[in-house]
């Protein structure tokens, strides 16, 4: 990154929790096999200790489990593509809404589509789309 980070912007980093501790696309590029992990790691900046370290935690285990089982049930494919680009998304996300200089509506829509994304929204309890885009289905039945 060429660009100079501002205080600010150090900031927001060090308490951005779309962060892991590890790359978000390592467990991806490991589960292709298309280079040695030695050189997924050196590209990274990754050394022995901390691949060591990273490899050993439990949540990169299991991200690394799904990535295996995702490319052996869909392929190299347009999805998969995409989580990757958007776990990168997510740490851009995380920025525009600590940022000062984001206009109150772009900062709304990326919480509502944060908050949608990570499945902790109300549609799904309610049975339809936030909003009431779905329709509603009633029996009544009186008795007497």
């Amino acid at each position: 990154m060429n660009a100079v980070a501002t205080l600010e912007d150090r900031a927001i980093a060090a308490i951005d929790p779309s962060g892991l501790g590890w790359p978000p696309t390592l467990a991806i590029e490991i589960a292709l096999h298309e280079q040695p992990v030695k050189e997924i790691c050196t590209a990274y900046g990754i050394d022995r200790e901390e691949w060591s370290r990273i490899s050993a935690h439990p949540a990169f285990r299991k991200e690394l489990e799904v990535a295996v089982n995702m490319l052996k049930t869909e392929g190299m494919s347009f999805k998969i593509k995409a989580r990757l680009q958007s776990e990168h998304l997510l740490g851009e996300s995380w920025r525009l809404i600590h940022h000062d200089d984001t206009p109150a509506n772009v900062k709304a829509d990326l919480i509502k589509f944060t908050v949608k994304a990570a499945g902790l929204d109300a549609s799904k309890d309610q049975g339809h789309a936030v909003g009431g885009g779905g329709s509603a289905f009633q029996i009544n039945i009186q008795l007497g």
